[in-house]
């Protein structure tokens, strides 16, 4: 990739220009308008400092790693703990994230023999609505996929054993980062070994697919031990007693699902800042699918022997033909995914909507063409000034919601350490950016102060910092952090 990149320095510095720009909202304010994030860092503290006699964390609560697969962030941000401060660990860790959005996608191009300019559209797909909603542990796992997709198609086109090792790592990290995402990739890996195989006799494909190996063994033992499959007494009586969400399957209209990709992709301000943002983005990738130039000739993959399909020629011929549109294919079966799937499932919501983020990026590979005209003026200026202007936009609208949110800080820090607290967040809404964004600032005096606050993610199945047996919070009425004005003191 940085040898492409080497020969391409214009798309090169495009590439480093838009990756930075997007990063610069993560860095100018204070506090970060992104939902569940303050619960995540609470972790991270309680994993780190579960043994400081000051902060007195130990005291209520237990780390507990084997309860889940949600450990890539953490034991990251643990690791970085060590020799930065938690705050800005955070920063750098989601700025990665950021600059592997667009560096991921170029990769897949490449892989695919595509033109990797493309990739300048998906950096503003990196500032979606996902992030804003603080869902850390997923949005990590984004560029993962497309980076395993990546490795996937090289390892088919030249077996390497140190690749292969290399991209079942990388499937262990995506599975510890987001099962959601692991399975995307399962899916999209079926399809690329059936369609780019020689053939579909297990000695044409057993090698490339032996990388998900490790993972399935671990996927399969996760599935034994959580409380996915658990119904009944088993899943109420879970985790303490506090599993409050019941166990159907829940759907939505279809009509809902179209309606709803737009606000699920990149809509997070009040303002229609964002939405313009969306229109130039769509403009920009409409561009690239009418005027980007196809191959002229067949690319590794386009094309299969027909000798390995004697006994069905047509069927060869189609398989063939869908090898040459692979990421189309990829799209197609991720869109009907995402139409097919539900939106909660026990404590897990929303499942299909947040497939949202990965089907931009998806669409971009799929739009990636060999060659385009006049690919200065019609793709990178416009591409990088508009990941610069997205930035300016996201920054701007973080520096207005940390001067909506105050000294939280230094309120914090005038409270006693080591203490119980609890968070009636009255209005957790925003001016500034839409969800609830407050709603779990009380997870802060946690990441400044030790002690326990509630509302905590602390016993859910997704976390692995657990109440001991005794010294947790008493089990409230379900959903009690969006009630605030129904709680009494005397009662709770």
């Amino acid at each position: 990739m940085l040898a492409s990149l080497r020969k391409d320095p214009w798309l090169a510095l495009a590439l480093l220009v838009s990756a930075g720009a997007c990063m610069v909202p993560l860095w100018v304010a204070d506090l970060l308008p992104f939902q569940d994030l303050p619960q995540h860092l609470a972790a991270v503290r309680t994993i780190h400092d579960l043994d400081d006699p000051t902060l007195a964390l130990g005291r209520y609560h237990a780390v507990e790693l084997g309860r889940t697969q949600y450990l890539s962030w953490y034991l990251l941000l643990d690791a970085l703990c060590y020799v930065l401060p938690l705050d800005l660990a955070n920063r750098l860790v989601l700025s990665l994230y950021v600059a592997a959005v667009p560096l991921s996608t170029y990769a897949l191009l490449r892989a695919l023999g595509r033109n990797g300019a493309a990739a300048l559209l998906a950096a503003p797909l990196a500032l979606n609505t996902y992030l804003y909603m603080g869902f850390a542990n997923y949005v990590v796992a984004l560029p993962m996929v497309l980076w395993a997709l990546a490795w996937l198609v090289r390892l088919q086109d030249r077996w390497d054993l140190r690749l292969s090792l290399a991209l079942g790592a990388l499937v262990v990290l995506l599975f510890y980062s987001h099962v959601q995402a692991l399975l995307m990739y399962l899916g999209f890996a079926g399809i690329t070994l059936a369609l780019r195989s020689p053939g579909l006799h297990p000695r044409h494909w057993w090698r490339p697919a032996s990388h998900t190996a490790p993972t399935l063994g671990l996927l399969v033992m996760w599935m034994a031990r959580s409380r996915i499959l658990a119904t009944g007494k088993d899943w109420a009586e879970g985790h303490g007693g506090r599993n409050t969400t019941d166990t159907k399957v829940n759907f939505e209209p279809i009509l809902r699902r179209f309606e709803a990709v737009p606000g699920q992709l990149m809509e997070v301000f009040r303002d229609d800042s964002d939405e313009k943002i969306l229109l130039a983005w769509l403009g920009l990738l409409l561009l690239v699918a009418l005027v980007g130039q196809r191959s002229p000739a067949p690319l590794p993959g386009d094309t299969l022997p027909t000798s390995t399909e004697p006994h069905w020629p047509t069927f060869g011929r189609t398989r063939a033909a869908l090898a040459g549109k692979l990421p189309v294919v990829l799209l197609g079966a991720a869109c009907v995914v995402y139409v097919l799937s539900p939106i909660s499932y026990k404590w897990i919501w929303p499942i299909s909507h947040r497939l949202v983020p990965l089907l931009g990026m998806m669409a971009v590979v799929a739009v990636g063409c060999v060659s385009m005209p006049f690919r200065k003026s019609l793709l990178l200026v416009p591409a990088t000034l508009l990941c610069v202007h997205t930035g300016v936009v996201h920054a701007d609208h973080g520096e207005r919601f940390n001067a909506e949110a105050g000294p939280i800080r230094d309120l914090v820090r005038t409270a006693e350490p080591g203490k119980k607290l609890v968070a009636l967040i009255f209005d957790s809404g925003s001016g500034v950016t839409r969800g609830n964004p407050y709603l779990h600032f009380g997870q802060y005096y946690v990441v400044e102060r030790g002690g326990m606050a509630n509302f905590s993610f602390a016993n859910m199945p997704q976390s692995p910092v657990v109440y001991p047996d005794t010294g947790g919070p008493p089990t409230l009425r379900a959903r009690w952090e969006w009630l605030p004005h129904l709680f009494r003191w005397g009662r709770e």
